[in-house]
């Protein structure tokens, strides 16, 4: 499908060969044509630096702040103690506070290699979770996530079906 887009931003996304299909393109379209959006993009702090798979990622959003748009970066401090089970076959190893805070500097560094840190925001995950009453947070949001779901997840499965050890700390990542 063809989509000839009327805001700057998505023409230019789609000529650069980013687009691939969407739900609602028209309302996005207009969205972007008529106010400026805010796109998210999130990493956790494992490294200390980005891999050449996270550049289209970064890309988008350097051409959504050339467009006038603005760029938020979510650094998962706090989900980096936690730990991402996708596609791993054993727990994450745990980092210090200290490697944390230097990885998440570092991953700064490589998406201020793209983009305006006076028109970037620059989030960590760990400001708001390290603070949470993890009971207050149970019942009151618990209900909103579904085991099913999580357990519907291959990396889930696979871990589950080759009697891999899979900890309630990395089972709450999502």
């Amino acid at each position: 499908m063809t989509y000839l887009a009327e805001s700057s931003f998505l023409r230019d996304f789609i000529d650069r060969g980013f687009f691939y299909q969407a739900n609602h393109i028209e309302a996005l379209d207009a969205l972007c044509k008529t106010q400026k959006i805010t796109a998210y993009l999130g990493f956790d702090c494992t490294a200390d630096s980005l891999h050449v798979g996270s550049l289209m990622q970064i890309r988008v959003l350097q051409l959504l702040q050339k467009h006038g748009h603005h760029p938020l970066v979510l650094l998962g401090g706090g989900t980096t103690k936690i730990g991402d089970p996708s596609f791993k076959d054993k727990a994450r190893q745990m980092l210090s506070e200290k490697t944390i805070s230097e990885n998440f500097a570092g991953i700064q560094k490589n998406f201020l290699r793209f983009l305006d840190e006076k028109k970037t925001t620059f989030v960590n995950n760990d400001d708001w979770l390290k603070n949470l009453n993890y009971m207050d947070f149970l019942t009151e949001y618990g209900q909103y996530f579904s085991v099913n779901r999580m357990l519907s997840y291959d990396s889930v499965k696979t871990r589950l079906q080759r009697e891999q050890n899979l900890s309630f700390l990395e089972f709450n990542y999502m």
